[in-house]
């Protein structure tokens, strides 16, 4: 079914009522007149109307990788309002697909518990999609065990890569064991045969197991088994992690500007580790470092919880204001507790107390 016009009109604006002076150089003789039919401006929107579940979703998905325009999350909300203002009329599987969008748009701003009650209104006993969401969110709150729960209830439903690599990713958030890791890496030789999405995430997942153990050269051969600029944003903060560790802050600069085009539209997280490596090359100053204190000055006023973490790395290390990084630790620690989030909240609360005591 055909929801809205997939091609945005054009937009026009009338105005009536309104009369020009006389004597005006440029009207002088001819009727001024603007009639309520008369057309003043036309112009085409920068993006189209989102027309269909499967443009949705495809543009979410397509809002996590580096030629994003910055736009989707955004022309996603616009379909799901409108959506949602036709429920009653939507297929019992269209309503599904809108509760899922609505749920991960939810989680994409650190609103976890409301994600998971939005979707307490469909039955996803057979919808893997939301099984992995929760899975993933469990995670972020510090719950591997629930984590665990969701990610075995795929067994059977997807294929049994995405299911373990789902289990083990849960158990590995808890406790970081190298014989977790073995055992993913067992599985290796069943990635040959995935499906792209599926092999990419597996090998992200080894990659950020390999660096969190202390193996950065592994974590990058992983990577590099996905071309640069199709892996997602959260698998580009480990490749990026992953070089700073050996320090080879060069190569991380150079391939960002190699493949980053519109530095306004990137994410805050890439923009931070770029930043952090130009310090590190003794570069305090840039157009990259500007974008990002002008972000961050939006992040801060907005109080925005979810980048509340990176707000909180930025005021340590970049423009040091210890009294901003403990506000913003613990406002992303009210979201999430993943044990990257309580290494962060203990650094800002040890360095504010440092410098308390100046």
């Amino acid at each position: 079914m055909k929801i809205i016009n997939k091609h945005a009109l054009s937009i026009v604006i009338a105005c009536s009522a309104l009369n020009f002076s006389s004597h005006n150089a440029f009207a002088q003789g001819q009727d001024t007149t603007l009639h309520s039919d008369t057309i003043i401006a036309t112009w085409q929107p920068k993006h189209a109307l989102i027309a269909t579940f499967d443009d949705a979703e495809k543009a979410l998905s397509e809002s996590r990788y580096l030629d994003a325009t910055g736009a989707e999350r955004e022309r996603v909300t616009r379909f799901t309002k409108t959506m949602r203002s036709q429920y009653g009329t939507l297929s019992p599987g269209q309503q599904k697909r809108l509760v899922l969008l609505e749920a991960r748009l939810l989680q994409g701003v650190h609103k976890f518990e409301q994600a998971k009650q939005h979707l307490e209104q469909i039955n996803y006993a057979r919808l893997p999609s939301v099984h992995l969401l929760l899975s993933d969110i469990s995670i972020q709150q510090g719950n591997a065990e629930k984590a665990k729960e969701f990610c075995e209830k795929l067994v059977g439903q997807t294929s049994f890569l995405v299911a373990f690599t789902c289990m083990v990713n849960a158990s590995f958030s808890q406790s970081m064991n190298i014989k977790l890791f073995n055992k993913l890496k067992a599985f290796e030789t069943f990635a040959s045969n995935a499906r792209p999405t599926e092999r990419q995430w597996f090998y992200e997942v080894l990659a950020d197991m390999s660096l969190q153990l202390g193996d950065a050269e592994s974590a990058i051969d992983y990577l590099n088994k996905t071309a640069f600029n199709k892996l997602p944003i959260s698998a580009l903060l480990v490749w990026i992690d992953a070089h700073a560790k050996l320090g080879k802050f060069n190569i991380i600069i150079s391939t960002l500007e190699r493949n980053i085009n519109d530095i306004s539209k990137t994410d805050d997280s890439l923009l931070l580790k770029w930043a952090k490596a130009e310090r590190a090359l003794g570069l305090n100053s840039s157009r990259v470092q500007s974008q990002l204190a002008k972000n961050m000055e939006i992040r801060v006023w907005r109080e925005d919880s979810s980048h509340a973490a990176q707000v909180a790395i930025y005021f340590l290390d970049l423009a040091p204001n210890y009294t901003q990084a403990l506000k913003f630790a613990k406002l992303n620690w009210q979201y999430a507790q993943t044990s990257t989030d309580k290494q962060l909240l203990e650094r800002a609360i040890k360095i504010h107390e440092a410098h308390s005591e100046v």
